[in-house]
């Protein structure tokens, strides 16, 4: 699991070219003035160190990876197989971890090329700093590992119609995952956002549809409910008005509650209630919880650092 020196912010790995070590030395002083853990090389692995192990004890302790490119970065052996690593342990945590910072406006490599960059030539460096700081310390400050929503939307053609990126937080499910989102959205456009981009199911059943749950969400923000319309099962107060804009800022964070209503071949087999993975049902726990599994799944990517299975909760 990542370590934090002296109880410091999230700890970082900086992956660079030998000949721009000057301006990423430059870059490490401005995360550690962030409250940032940056680990470098240079400064992190003493003589006498097994470098490998060095590196990749510290690539597995990290939270997260940048990629400092420029022209000098490309085909470099040590970058090459640093990214590679990165790379694997992107999937492997199913969360975002790989960040890319250029020096210069040299082309990113094919597998890199489809990914966001912040620029940190032309007096830039302290707002690429300050813009990652930003965005690592957030996904600290939810409380819950920070996951890709399921179904992203694409990124905006112009800077013009930049998204915000908001938290949509499960606690019972120890999850949270990044949605987008313009900044003057309505409750019904939020709510029609986290349904799609978190693929939020509806139901689910066995034997042809005779047994199952059905699924529904109640939605707070800033410890506000909210309700995407007046027939909302939430329990939104008055004065929520769906079509009324939100002023969301970046890095909001939206509280989902997942609603679960058992249901059998004469209808719903109790009222309905907030999910728990250890809460017994109406009908056999086992089969509530497989069919839950199944259902919401997807917003559980396998998280290889845990030690316990899900389902034992």
């Amino acid at each position: 699991m990542p370590h934090h020196r002296e109880g410091r912010g999230p700890a970082v790995f900086i992956s660079y070219a030998t000949a721009d070590r000057t301006e990423v030395l430059k870059f490490h002083q401005d995360l550690l003035e962030r409250g940032i853990d940056p680990f470098l090389d240079i400064m992190d692995i003493l003589p006498g160190d097994d470098v490998v192990m060095s590196i990749n004890g510290a690539l597995e302790r990290s939270d997260f990876y940048v990629l400092v490119w420029s022209a000098a970065a490309r085909d470099r052996y040590w970058v090459n197989s640093e990214i590679s690593a990165a790379m694997v342990l992107e999937q492997r945590r199913a969360r975002p971890f790989v960040f890319i910072v250029r020096l210069d406006d040299s082309e990113l490599p094919p597998v890199l090329a489809p990914r966001r960059y912040l620029d940190a030539f032309g007096g830039r460096r302290a707002v690429a700093a300050d813009q990652l700081a930003a965005v690592w310390t957030r996904d600290r400050a939810v409380g819950t590992k920070v996951l890709p929503a399921p179904a992203p939307v694409a990124e905006p053609a112009s800077a013009d119609e930049a998204l915000l990126h908001v938290y949509a937080r499960n606690q019972s499910l120890n999850v949270s995952h990044e949605v987008r989102i313009h900044a003057g959205a309505t409750v019904r456009e939020l709510v029609a956002a986290l349904a799609e981009q978190l693929a939020l199911p509806t139901e689910a059943s066995e034997y042809g549809g005779a047994v199952g749950v059905r699924f529904s969400y109640r939605y707070r923000l800033g410890g506000e409910a909210l309700a995407a319309d007046s027939d909302s099962d939430s329990d939104a107060g008055s004065g929520s008005g769906s079509d009324v804009p939100l002023a969301l800022a970046e890095g909001d964070v939206v509280d989902i509650e997942v609603v679960v209503e058992p249901f059998g071949p004469d209808g719903a087999l109790a009222d309905p209630v907030s999910f728990l993975p250890t809460r017994d049902y109406a009908i056999p726990p086992e089969m509530i919880r497989d069919l839950c599994q199944k259902a919401i799944e997807h917003l559980l990517a396998e998280d290889p650092d845990a030690d316990q299975d899900p389902d034992e909760d």
